[in-house]
């Protein structure tokens, strides 16, 4: 769902539950100006409400972690690839293309309304009626209002006391600037044509405004006779104009109504009150905002992993759907065109945290393990700052041992945006597992094969001929979009995992992690399936074959 359909969407929820409230507890009550208010109210509060995002803090037992740059924990150092797809992206500009068609009609209907004001104001004779001005032609059937002009029939006195009636009233538009609420809900219900909501409030909204005026032009008067007047003005009625004040306005009934009964309603300050614990549950709802979307990857994917203490690889986004570039209040980016890095790149990062991270005492004596993700801010300057724990805390002194190495990382190179450097919210997982590792072999290599002799941690790791470079190109020139993925609006990371062999050659292919669906899963593994070989890895000295795990990401992008 896009962003914008969401929005019209918590609007039409919002302005749904306020009209029915007024529905049923406040309308053809006798407190007119309330419901006015109310209903203008309702329409800003409907608008305003879904935009906010007052963050609230978020006491999940999962880590957080949403739109920011992860470090994934899986066996080896991983480049994403992104193969991006525009249909999708033109799908959706032709519903925009289709929405905006009918708000330039809704438009075009309002602009033609006010020329055929304009129009009559040139063509007619205007007298000074101050502050207001009395615009009098044959054309016009029964008398109406809109902004300062009051439009009288040329053929009606205004000295009967009918013709005073309907002229008190129709300056009692004027005076309540009745003429600026129609035309706010003529534009509102332009821009959002589609919430039948609006176009109700907007119907009652005229209506108010003809109890405000038929109340307050009979104070002290004749009722029955203003009611006898209306209805005469009713039968003679011509064409109305949208904009404006119409003193023939329908229904008649309920105008009549509400100038003669006299009975009040019980717990009318009770109904009025009542809103506000409904508005209060309405703006808690849409604008209070919890980060509950969790980064699910590492629970779903089910690599295997080297039985060292700590382990991590190289940064890729955390989310499987991309945002556009979003920065907050204050300048902390959560995606950037490129990410910050550790000094010496992942290898110098797995080099550093191997070093200084011990297992805590606490944890080994009460056997605890797990991932802890650690969030900081990589400043425009490269400081780590803010560094902190999130999620599910294991306890046994693991949180506090990853964040203190953290603290002592030296400056990373920062994320840039827009060619400057700019402060980005970096997660940071950090496993901590108490199986003991293999026995290392002779030398400098720090660990050893599986049972089945195939490595997950190398001295020099295997590669792609040519790179990473060459690697996304290759990715980018061999993958399709699958139709169906498309279709279906499916997309996510596909991570592959395989064997190369001390040979370079690609062997027990396959993926891993939650499946997408949609052919992501076929296409992914259809394109390593046809690469060519790949520098083997080497440890101590001699190739060997060593698992790898392939990230392959699938996004609509614009």
């Amino acid at each position: 769902m896009t962003p914008f359909l969401a929005y019209l969407v918590k609007v039409i929820i919002c302005s749904g539950i306020l009209y029915a409230y007024y529905h049923l507890a406040l309308r053809n009550n006798r407190f007119h100006q309330w419901n006015r208010f109310y209903l203008l109210g309702i329409t800003i509060l409907s608008l305003a409400v879904p935009l906010l995002r007052i963050p609230l803090p978020f006491t999940g037992t999962e880590a957080t972690g949403i739109y920011v740059y992860t470090s994934q924990v899986v066996t080896l150092r991983e480049q994403v690839f992104t193969v991006s797809q525009t249909p999708a992206v033109q799908q959706f500009n032709l519903t925009a293309l289709l929405y905006g068609t009918v708000i330039l009609l809704f438009a075009a209907r309002i602009g033609w309304g006010y020329f055929k004001i304009l129009q009559l104001v040139r063509n007619s004779r205007i007298e000074p009626l101050l502050p207001y001005r009395l615009v009098l032609s044959q054309q016009i059937a029964a008398p109406f209002s809109f902004f300062r002009f009051i439009f009288w029939n040329s053929g009606m006195s205004a000295s009967t006391p009918e013709g005073r009636q309907m002229l008190r009233h129709e300056i009692v538009h004027l005076q309540e600037n009745h003429s600026t609420d129609k035309l706010f809900m003529e534009i509102v219900t332009a821009v959002c044509w589609i919430n039948p909501f609006f176009h109700l409030v907007k119907r009652e909204l005229s209506l108010v405004h003809e109890f405000i005026a038929d109340k307050r032009s009979v104070e002290n008067g004749d009722v029955a006779a203003y009611a006898q007047t209306i209805l005469h003005a009713a039968l003679q009625a011509g064409p109305a104009f949208k904009l404006t004040n119409n003193f023939s306005h329908q229904p008649i009934k309920r105008r009549i109504l509400m100038l003669t009964q006299s009975r009040r309603f019980r717990f009318s300050i009770l109904r009025r009150a009542l809103i506000v614990p409904v508005a209060l549950l309405i703006f808690s709802s849409l604008a209070f905002v919890t980060d509950e979307k969790i980064d699910r990857l590492s629970e779903n994917l089910n690599i295997p992993m080297p039985q060292t203490e700590t382990q991590t690889a190289s940064a890729i986004p955390a989310a499987d759907t991309l945002p556009p570039p979003v920065v907050a209040k204050e300048e902390i980016f959560t995606f950037v065109e490129q990410p910050p890095t550790f000094p010496g790149g992942d290898s110098a990062l797995n080099g550093f945290l191997g070093d200084n991270i011990r297992y805590p005492k606490a944890a080994l004596e009460k056997k605890i393990g797990g991932t802890v993700f650690v969030s900081f801010i990589v400043m425009n300057d490269g400081q780590v700052m803010s560094v902190k724990s999130v999620g599910d805390p294991k306890g046994g002194g693991l949180e506090e041992e990853a964040i203190r190495v953290v603290k002592l990382m030296p400056k990373w190179k920062p994320g840039k945006q827009n060619n400057r450097n700019v402060n980005v919210q970096f997660n940071l997982p950090i496993r901590f597992t108490l199986a003991p590792p293999p026995p290392p072999s002779p030398g400098k290599g720090k660990g050893g094969p599986d049972k089945s002799g195939v490595y997950t941690f190398v001295d020099a790791p295997p590669s792609f001929k040519g790179g990473d470079d060459a690697l996304n190109k290759y990715l980018s020139q061999n993958i399709r979009y699958p139709r169906q993925a498309i279709d279906k609006g499916i997309q996510g990371t596909i991570f592959v995992s395989f064997i190369v062999d001390e040979n370079g050659v690609l062997k027990d292919i396959k993926t891993v992690g939650a499946k997408k669906g949609g052919g992501l899963e076929e296409e992914a593994l259809r394109v390593v399936e046809g690469m060519p070989g790949w520098t083997p890895g080497r440890h101590e000295g001699k190739n060997v074959p060593v698992r790898f795990n392939l990230p392959i990401q699938f996004v609509f992008q614009s």
